[in-house]
């Protein structure tokens, strides 16, 4: 027989679907509930999360809870159709700009959010352990209780690792920098979904190498378009994100992963996987990333907790199957461990479960804050304007037709706000229209700069 809570949610579901509830429609709160289904305060509360993990319903903060209905996956972008073909990426890095608020721009979690007390007693632990890790050179590999606890951490998820094939490196970025030292040099092509996030179109102009960018589809990955540019270009490695991918947020399907692995061992080739926003899903399970289905060892897995628990840690990791002497060797030769105190705290902070504990509760207020920014967005744009609709992670990509963007961003620098304009995430002339924002931060707190933002669109909308 079913739990209480599971018969509850269904319950919900089924009305939701059949329109007796509608989305945006405010829930009762879970004192009334529990009192009309005459259950306890804690059944109430579970019904709601469940309700939460399947994104049946979204907590707003002091305002309740609010029914939504998850949406089909990538319905709500717009995909440019293009022939790919070989580019040299953008190496510009724009310089800061003191003043300028970065709470849309950087996509990153607001610190309120973060267990940062918790955190901090261990990173206070780990430097007053009387191991003294910080006095002795680091393992090549990282600290060996990192690798073990990461490994029964992703177990318990379904991604099966081996401690002795981790790497610990300074964070996702890193990872990634090793790996296409790893498998390229200067003027080799790389192979990148359209759009992609402009940090790592910056590190391949930083390295030298050349890009191909891939037509990104409703159903993930164009991977006709992919395969043919492989088969009539000099390509070395492919450089993709499967889950929540910065800045669409949109993931490719469990078929599109188990294709590109079997792809990786026909064609002998290299990925390099992105998965820093992997476990940050907005509903109870996190997907499983093409590492998965890797058995070949072409796959070369990066993450970090840099999204998760605070980018200053700067502790990553990858995976690097047949790759795993080349990168650690680089780690060791030019990049460094990160500070082992640091990798002993992390550690600590998975084997106790706080970890996990703590991405339920963040994974929760993230599909809130999605759902809140999108609603909010909704009220305030012109008709026409589009909002992606991410499975996970904290990135809206916005399309603003007839709206220049890099116009706009300069007009919110000035206003001392900064945002990511389309332009960034490609080497193509594409994307104008479009702009990505971060919803980490609670929208009370992000609705002043929103505001400087749909108020500039409304303005130049009016003039067309």
């Amino acid at each position: 027989m079913a739990k209480k809570f599971i018969t509850l949610s269904e319950q919900v579901i089924a009305e939701i679907n059949a329109g007796e509830r509608q989305c945006g429609e405010k829930m009762t709160s879970l004192r009334i509930f529990a009192k009309q289904h005459g259950v306890s305060m804690s059944t109430a509360i579970r019904t709601y999360e469940e309700l939460q993990d399947n994104g049946f319903l979204a907590s707003q903060e002091k305002s309740g809870f609010y029914i939504c209905k998850p949406k089909a996956k990538n319905s709500d972008i717009d995909f440019a159709m293009f022939t790919s073909e070989v580019k040299s990426p953008k190496s510009a890095l724009r310089p800061s700009v003191v003043g300028l608020n970065t709470m849309l721009s950087t996509v990153q979690v607001a610190p309120e959010l973060m267990p940062i007390d918790r955190l901090t007693k261990f990173i206070k632990q780990a430097f007053d352990s009387p191991q003294y890790h910080h006095f002795h050179y680091p393992n090549a590999m990282g600290l060996r209780s990192l690798r073990e606890n990461l490994t029964k951490h992703f177990k318990q998820k379904g991604l099966a690792l081996n401690p002795d094939n981790l790497v610990v490196t300074g964070g996702c970025i890193q990872a990634v920098m090793a790996g296409l030292q790893a498998v390229t040099k200067a003027g080799d092509c790389v192979v990148v979904p359209s759009p992609c996030y402009q940090g790592l179109l910056q590190l391949l102009a930083t390295l030298q190498l050349k890009v191909i960018e891939i037509p990104t589809t409703p159903e993930g990955l164009d991977l006709e378009a992919l395969e043919q540019v492989v088969t009539t270009q000099r390509v070395s490695v492919c450089l993709l994100t499967a889950n929540h991918q910065n800045p669409t947020g949109h993931s490719l399907s469990v078929q599109q992963n188990a294709w590109l692995a079997d792809f990786a061992a026909r064609y002998q080739m290299a990925i390099i996987e992105d998965d820093v926003f992997g476990e940050l899903s907005h509903n109870h399970t996190m997907p499983l990333p093409i590492k998965a289905w890797d058995k070949a060892g072409y796959v070369i897995w990066c993450s970090s907790v840099s999204k998760t628990l605070a980018p200053g840690l700067q502790v990553g990791w990858c995976e690097a199957g047949r790759y795993q002497s080349q990168v650690a060797a680089l780690m060791q030769a030019f990049h460094g461990m990160p500070n082992q105190c640091l990798q002993m705290a992390v550690s600590r902070f998975i084997e106790t479960g706080h970890y996990q504990r703590h991405l339920r509760t963040l994974n929760r207020t993230l599909a809130a804050h999605c759902f809140a920014y999108q609603s909010y967005l909704k009220s305030r744009l012109p008709k026409g304007c589009k909002i992606s609709s991410p499975q996970g992670g904290m990135a809206l990509w916005l399309k603003l037709p007839n709206i220049d963007c890099d116009a706009l961003a300069l007009r919110l620098a000035e206003l001392g706000v900064e945002i990511r304009q389309g332009s960034l995430f490609t080497s193509r002339e594409l994307y104008q229209d479009h702009l990505r924002i971060n919803c980490g931060w609670p929208l009370d707190v992000a609705k002043p700069w929103l505001d400087k933002l749909c108020d500039w669109v409304l303005h130049n909308c009016a003039k067309l």
